[in-house]
């Protein structure tokens, strides 16, 4: 069979062999000219597990010897694509999306099938991941076969792109923020109020402070070490993982309080010990949202509308779009201008100003 394919196969070191597992299905293993390849037969029956096994020996064959592709493992793959992008803007980002990807079996790219891939977005989906974050997911996926192709490896079907969704940009006025600090406040009197609930409550509230003042993504608050907090210069050096553009911010005098109060408290190297290894679920937000009576209709609150908060409030009191830019840690401009149309009347109104001046 090998010798009708290419000549090359009749110098390849093949092994072939079935194994039955301890679930009682027969598994193939074989090595064509180095490159391993396991299936499950998923049958008890020897001679079908055979039948397969031919089969699927013909296509390893022609794979390697014809078509000229290298297959690979669906971690493997993963693991080259985050290696060679390491250092580089968008790595964590990578990282993040990708990684549950690895929740699949091990097997040959190429044999990924899209229903798999599918059910490992919609599960993030059900588990209350917005929207646009599934679409980068997604995006992320395409590239990585993109990247098998390039390689001349064996590469799976492209799933289709999941587009983003306009949305309206929300952010927090004074007011609403503190209607969310008083239905979080680990002093007031609430159904269940115990030793254990008011604690996290006060971790919450300190979490919307940082995030509030800091502009930072959950995930840069909820990983930042006391390593990066100078209580001597009244700094915090947040980290950029995905923009690549770590930024110092100068603390605001509720942010000096609260790191100077956990500070006191703290047993390890992390500011948020029990939100690092969290994702960024808002559940207990989105109650707190409830009780202060929030109007969902303008758009829906998360931990990010305060990053968009932030933005805002720097722009509204007098900060220019370069500078929240920087604040901000973009590493494009392009992504600071989503904010400019929450002042229009800024820029307009500093016009008049200067033509109402009477000539020099």
């Amino acid at each position: 069979m090998t010798s009708a394919l290419h000549p090359a196969a009749l110098k390849a070191e093949v092994h072939m062999s079935l194994t039955m597992s301890k679930q009682g299905v027969y598994h193939w293993r074989k090595t064509i000219d180095g490159h391993p390849f396991f299936k499950s037969t998923k049958t008890d029956d020897l001679k079908l597990a055979q039948q397969m096994a031919a089969l699927w020996e013909a296509d390893a064959i022609r794979e390697v010897f014809v078509v000229g592709n290298k297959p690979m493992g669906l971690h493997a793959v993963i693991k080259a694509f985050l290696d060679e992008r390491k250092g580089k803007p968008g790595w964590q980002s990578a990282k993040g999306h990708l990684g549950h990807f690895l929740s699949l079996p091990n097997e040959k790219f190429s044999d990924v099938h899209e229903h798999a891939v599918l059910e490992v977005i919609e599960k993030r989906r059900e588990a209350g991941v917005a929207h646009n974050t599934l679409s980068v997911m997604s995006s992320y996926w395409l590239a990585l076969v993109r990247f098998a192709e390039s390689k001349k490896w064996s590469t799976c079907p492209k799933i289709e792109r999941i587009k983003p969704e306009k949305t309206r940009l929300r952010y927090l006025t004074k007011e609403e923020e503190a209607g969310v600090f008083a239905a979080i406040d680990p002093n007031a009197k609430y159904p269940g109020k115990c030793l254990r609930t008011d604690r996290a409550r006060q971790t919450n509230c300190d979490l919307v402070t940082m995030l509030l003042d800091t502009g930072a993504r959950y995930r840069e608050m909820a990983q930042m070490k006391w390593s990066q907090v100078s209580f001597a210069q009244s700094t915090v050096l947040i980290y950029r993982p995905k923009g690549g553009t770590d930024t110092t911010i100068v603390m605001t005098d509720r942010m000096k309080a609260t790191l100077t109060r956990r500070k006191l408290e703290a047993s390890d190297e992390w500011v948020f010990p029990t939100k690092r290894k969290h994702n960024n679920a808002y559940k207990w937000m989105k109650a707190a949202c409830a009780r202060a009576g929030i109007d969902v209709n303008l758009g829906k609150v998360t931990l990010h509308t305060r990053r968009h908060t932030n933005a805002t409030r720097l722009l509204q009191g007098g900060l220019n779009i370069v500078e929240v830019q920087v604040q901000l840690g973009h590493a494009s401009l392009q992504s600071t201008m989503v904010y400019l149309h929450v002042t229009p009347m800024a820029a307009a109104e500093k016009a008049a100003g200067i033509l109402n001046k009477p000539a020099a």
